[in-house]
């Protein structure tokens, strides 16, 4: 049953995730890959919409049981406007940057279904949670969850915006609610990412060309964008929107059309819809709209109105209701950054300098002492974490060990002020020596100015609207979007020979898969098994019932946590048949179950309110895509290391 939800989901995802927006998009003036990505943006509104108001409309009386019966219309209604337009279609793929981004994207799809046939459990530095919050989100919306439902760790559901979320409980409507449907939709979804990062490459500099498997090596090989794809979140979806709205923004501003300018700034609330990241690319875009665009704009009064009544629209959906449902307060207070603030009780301005300069300066340079907070796990898992640290929390080597100073020397040659040619002079000898003159510099470009201001202002303000103070840094909160839009400069401008540059790149891509995604999908494979315990469960020792000591195989108090959160309720259960088995004739421990059943009842009790029993109508615990491929992983990342050793001679031979 499950292999057929898998194959139907790979079905209804690539449909419905562009057949509707092309529809629409199919008679504009754009190019192939324009038409690609605009589709698919549009297409995932859309899905969004019809979702939402089938949702809606559920939510009006008492809580009903989901039928797939309306969620199937809308599927039917997608392939329906794809059988419309196969003829467009049909040309669209006939246009080489189409079936190139495709191939690419084809073989990312590839490369993470082999990652995530590895990953049994997620973890990460101290990253907790996030991946089973935002599935306990989707239930929200697929099984009509009571409005005060509490999602974890504590969050009011307004903390977060609830795109991608519905887009989930589209396609799990269909399904079924496993959490491994959910891991595919996000996957995905996730990854779509890759296709507005390569129609990008172009405008990211003079000489900039479309290196396909340049691109894909570097997202292949690269930790932040692998964790971004794999891990149950919605970043990489926001980024999506944020970089076609580059796109769109630069294009229309070139082109002084409407139509783009207009698209730019509806998938950029497309974006905040997704994930309040891409909040900060909103404010930069606007400012500069509104100040250096929109005086010099024809008819700039009836663009900025129909700008302003479709994104309102758009993200009135949500706001709307959520002031109805919650009131105010929840609405624009809950959300993390605002209750971080709330929490720190330092200088705002002080706390944002320390961010921004532990963003900027890896902790293995300004405190490595730090690190041993990792420690205390297998070896294996604490290179994992020093590396989780170094590459998902950075700015900078969040875009790869080389690729991250390559990006950052590129842009500073593309964007610096520079000299005109000196014009040659005769060579008389003059008389006296001539005054100084400064010599005379060329005018910033309007283009180099946006992408000053981008950059300068992505960075602190993307860092200022973090509400919490991590000393291990903030990267990977706000700065996605900026980062992978560096990822494919560095892939279209980079001078790309058979040299010593190439094999730099090259080695550093090395780097950064073995450290970054390899050694990563590894930690993520453990469980425990017949050889060991990973994760140690409870023991007696004699006065009470608490965790065991962890031995030297085991994981961080973080990843234990993780793994905990997968299995909270059956795991309870076969710890106190373990235990009642060792120790059930002793009246100590026979003393200690009172304690011990009211745990378990508070465990029941939560998965019966906040999760409307679904952990008991799935034996209690979440089951992962690398469950079922258990024993496997070792082939899966043999297969990795191939594909890896594969791309990498093709892209040094032949890169385009």
């Amino acid at each position: 049953m499950l292999a057929y939800q898998l194959g139907l989901l790979l079905l209804l995802l690539p449909v419905c995730s562009f057949a509707p927006g092309f529809f629409f998009v199919r008679k504009l003036p754009w190019n192939p890959l324009e038409k690609l990505c605009g589709s698919i943006g549009l297409s995932l509104i859309l899905l969004y919409l019809a979702s939402w108001g089938i949702y809606c409309v559920g939510a009006r009386g008492d809580r009903m049981p989901v039928h797939a019966a309306p969620f199937a219309a809308v599927s039917l209604l997608c392939v329906a406007m794809g059988a419309v337009c196969w003829k467009d279609i049909g040309r669209l793929l006939r246009a080489a940057p189409v079936r190139h981004a495709l191939a690419g994207f084809g073989f990312l799809l590839l490369w993470t279904a082999l990652l995530m046939a590895t990953i049994r459990n997620y973890s990460g530095a101290a990253w907790f949670g996030d991946w089973l919050e935002h599935f306990q989100r989707s239930l929200f919306f697929l099984r009509h969850f009571p409005a005060g439902t509490t999602i974890m760790p504590g969050y009011a559901l307004p903390a977060r915006p609830p795109m991608m979320n519905v887009l989930a409980a589209f396609f799990l409507a269909q399904t079924a609610d496993r959490f491994e449907l959910f891991q595919e939709v996000f996957v995905f979804l996730n990854l779509l990412l890759f296709l507005p990062c390569y129609l990008m490459m172009p405008a990211l500099g003079r000489r900039a060309k479309r290196r396909t498997w340049l691109l894909v090596l570097l997202y292949a090989a690269s930790p932040l964008v692998m964790q971004n794809t794999t891990y149950t979140w919605t970043k990489a979806a926001a980024a999506f929107y944020v970089v076609l709205a580059l796109w769109l923004y630069l294009a229309g501003w070139r082109k002084r059309d409407l139509v783009r300018t207009t698209a730019a700034f509806v998938a950029l609330a497309a974006g905040l819809l997704v994930h309040y990241s891409a909040g900060p690319y909103v404010v930069i875009l606007t400012l500069h709209y509104l100040t250096l665009v929109f005086p010099r704009r024809p008819n700039k009064w009836r663009e900025l109105a129909g700008i302003a009544a479709i994104c309102g629209l758009l993200v009135g959906t949500w706001l709307c209701w959520s002031l109805a449902v919650y009131g105010p307060r929840i609405t624009f207070l809950s959300n993390s950054t605002v209750t971080s603030s709330q929490q720190y009780g330092g200088s705002t301005l002080e706390k944002i300098a320390s961010n921004v300069f532990d963003t900027i300066v890896p902790l293995a340079v300004r405190d490595p002492d730090m690190l041993g907070r990792f420690g205390g796990q297998r070896t294996s898992a604490y290179v994992r974490d020093w590396f989780f640290v170094f590459y998902q929390l950075n700015a900078i080597f969040g875009m790869g060990l080389v690729g991250g100073p390559l990006v950052v020397w590129l842009a500073y040659r593309a964007l610096r002020r520079k000299r005109p040619p000196a014009a040659a002079q005769p060579r008389a000898k003059p008389k006296r020596p001539a005054a100084k003159v400064p010599p005379e510099r060329v005018p910033v470009t309007p283009q180099q100015l946006f992408w000053r201001i981008l950059i300068a202002a992505g960075l602190v303000l993307g860092i200022a609207v973090v509400g919490e103070r991590d000393a291990l840094g903030v990267g990977h909160l706000t700065l996605l979007s900026l980062q992978v839009v560096g990822l494919s400069m560095l892939a279209a401008v980079v001078p790309w020979r058979r040299g010593t540059l190439a094999m730099v790149i090259l080695a550093g891509c090395a780097v950064d898969f073995s450290f970054g995604v390899l050694l990563q999908a590894h930690v993520e494979s453990l469980e425990n098994d017949a050889q060991g315990a990973v994760f140690p469960g409870m023991v007696f020792t004699g006065t009470s019932i608490q965790s065991a000591q962890a031995g030297p195989d085991a994981l961080s108090l973080s990843a234990w946590n993780n793994w905990f959160e997968k299995h909270q309720v059956e795991v309870y259960d076969r710890w106190f048949r373990d235990l009642n088995r060792q120790y059930g004739h002793l009246p100590e421990f026979q003393a200690m179950l009172p304690s011990y059943k009211e745990t378990v009842e508070k465990v029941l009790a939560d998965d019966a309110t906040t999760w409307e029993g679904w952990f008991g109508h799935h034996d209690g615990e979440v089951v992962f895509l690398g469950d079922h491929a258990a024993g496997w992983s070792a082939a899966a990342m043999a297969l990795l290391v191939m594909l890896f050793l594969g791309l990498a001679g093709r892209v040094y031979w032949r890169s385009g």
